[in-house]
């Protein structure tokens, strides 16, 4: 097995949250992904082990549903996978969960990136579906339009280490900090709109405030991009 060592994740974040460090995020895991999540949570917050005692967590690996039992009425939380956030949200229901589910927009803006000579930063809106399906028939580089740099609206990613640390770290800061406006894919409970149907977490695009998320309405859906995200909600009520 090829090994990986931990990345740092930057996060771009007020400089009056990175001096004073207000929150407390308790980041539960094990090995080079907790490692990398932890490092990029602690530039702008109190990290901890103990869900018990954190206004937000990040729950990586484990015992889901003994972790969701632990969290405080008012806590926010994050699971990787939209199965394990269900299973934290059933056992904390007062709690606000989401499910992280945006390392594959993340690799698929990388490339957009790459194929364009620019940062990252520079590509918007790129969106994961369902359980991590990646959209970019909606995303920018720069004011370029991503299907003037690639002709598949749903281009086929391989997700890595380095990506799901970054998307874990992307999804707690989102909810603690907010998004700014941006876009933001993470599974959240299923309400009907594109038509996922009810009673299974699904990821769509979100805007967040601290401690809260607001769906993005009224994004059209290309035929392809409907297929797939119904295989993708089949799946999920499969797994639920």
């Amino acid at each position: 097995m090829k090994a990986w060592s931990a990345v740092r994740v930057v996060a771009r974040v007020p400089a009056r949250a990175l001096s004073t460090k207000p929150l407390t995020v308790a980041v539960l895991g094990t090995g080079p992904v907790a490692t990398a999540v932890k490092a990029s949570v602690g530039e702008w917050a109190s990290v901890t082990d103990n869900a018990s005692k954190a206004t937000y967590a990040v729950m990586l690996d484990g015992d889901f549903d003994k972790m969701g039992k632990s969290l405080s009425a008012s806590a926010v939380a994050v699971a990787v996978g939209c199965k394990n956030a269900a299973t934290v949200a059933k056992a904390a229901p007062k709690a606000t969960v989401a499910a992280v589910t945006c390392a594959p927009a993340i690799v698929a803006a990388s490339e957009l990136a790459a194929k364009a000579g620019v940062d990252t930063s520079e590509v918007t809106n790129v969106i994961s579906w369902g359980s991590g399906i990646p959209d970019i028939s909606h995303a920018y580089v720069g004011k370029t339009w991503a299907l003037e740099l690639s002709e598949d609206p749903l281009p086929a990613v391989t997700s890595t280490p380095e990506a799901e640390a970054a998307a874990a770290a992307a999804t707690i800061k989102a909810l603690a900090l907010g998004s700014d406006g941006k876009w933001m894919s993470m599974g959240v409970p299923a309400v009907g709109d594109f038509g996922t149907g009810e009673g299974i977490f699904y990821s769509v695009p979100v805007v967040c405030k601290p401690g809260s998320f607001s769906r993005v309405g009224g994004i059209s859906l290309t035929p392809a991009v409907a297929e797939a995200m119904e295989a993708s909600r089949v799946a999920l009520l499969a797994e639920a």
